[in-house]
């Protein structure tokens, strides 16, 4: 009789929880816990910032996402995309026909104020995309997107990328 090295029945389940959980995390986490070369992410002080929501990794999981923003330009098209996942709506940036030594810039204004609060920022080589933002029906709640050289510059509403949605 031959036998097997294999975990009894309810571990492997457990085993298999456990990878799917991770999974899960990995997915909702927050910008800062995954950052590398290719992403940066940054929150400014004060109330918008401490109004953080959980980011979603990646927002090609959405099913059937739409654009509600595209702007063009020399660099190429900056793109505001928005979809639902798991119940919950998120908003992304995506830029399209663009150099991928450049980056696609998302910014979140949590307060109103038009001035991003948060924002997360990919270099378009590695991805085309940045992570989402869940939206809000609150009118304080507005995003933008745009691609820029380096991942700290800011977005220029009609300059360099879109304007607030």
């Amino acid at each position: 009789m031959h036998t097997r090295n294999r975990l009894p029945r309810p571990l492997r389940r457990t085993a298999a929880v456990t990878a799917a959980a991770a999974t899960a995390l990995a997915l909702l986490s927050s910008p800062a816990a995954a950052e590398g070369p290719d992403e940066r992410a940054g929150a400014r002080s004060g109330e918008g910032a401490s109004a953080q929501q959980a980011w979603l990794y990646d927002p090609a999981v959405v099913p059937n996402p739409r654009t509600s923003l595209a702007y063009g330009f020399g660099r190429g098209t900056a793109q505001i995309r928005f979809g639902t996942y798991n119940g919950t709506q998120y908003g992304w940036g995506r830029a399209l026909n663009a150099n991928g030594n450049h980056w696609i810039r998302f910014e979140v204004d949590n307060n109103g104020d038009r001035r991003w609060d948060l924002y997360n920022a990919w270099r378009i080589g590695a991805r085309i995309y940045t992570r989402g933002y869940p939206t809000s029906s609150s009118s304080a709640r507005a995003f933008r997107a745009c691609i820029v050289v380096n991942p700290g510059d800011g977005c220029v509403s009609g300059g360099n990328g879109t304007y607030w949605w």
